[in-house]
């Protein structure tokens, strides 16, 4: 991490996904300032939404102060650290072992400790976080299904078909298509 200097301010330059980087909390922010000002340019609504936006900024500008104001790196939260992990690296393949590394447990104590936490082991609770994340994107975007398959970090066209339709009971073609809500 190379950082950047500007009279005597440093600024880090390493923005990678980790386990409190909270992008999930930005991604929010950003939402709600779109949501509000969606609803009118009101001069609360304005004030409200430069408020977020200066607070937005913030943790842009102090990523490791904002980062560290997390409290999601406690040690109890072996299993919400794992699964905030997942979430921020939805694109990318997540192995036992990374995850394992993670917490600092060992893969097999680790998968113990979160299959009694949530009922699934990690493969298959990042496998439900995937097919979730399609299920958005098929709801709301107009990208194609391969598209929305290497987007949630699923290398392979045919398997994801196939996962997606053991856990939705349906294809994503059909998906797509049907009614909801």
């Amino acid at each position: 991490m190379a950082p950047y200097y500007a009279k005597d301010i440093v600024y880090p330059m390493d923005l990678c996904p980790s386990d409190s980087s909270r992008i999930s909390d930005r991604i929010g922010l950003f939402e709600e300032m779109f949501m509000i000002l969606k609803s009118g340019y009101s001069s609360e609504n304005l004030l409200y939404v430069s408020s977020l936006f200066h607070y937005f900024l913030g943790s842009l500008r102090c990523v490791q102060q904002y980062r560290n104001a997390s409290n999601r790196t406690t040690e109890s939260d072996t299993v919400e650290r794992a699964i905030h992990y997942m979430k921020e690296n939805m694109e990318k393949h997540v192995s036992l072992q990374d995850l394992a590394a993670l917490t600092g447990y060992s893969p097999s104590y680790f998968s113990a400790m979160f299959r009694q936490k949530t009922g699934h082991s990690p493969s298959a609770y990042s496998n439900l976080l995937k097919i979730q994340y399609a299920c958005s994107l098929l709801d709301t975007t107009d990208m194609k299904i391969n598209q929305i398959c290497y987007k949630v970090g699923i290398g392979d066209m045919f398997y994801f078909s196939r996962l997606f339709s053991k856990i939705m009971g349906m294809s994503p073609k059909e998906y797509r298509r049907s009614k909801k809500g």
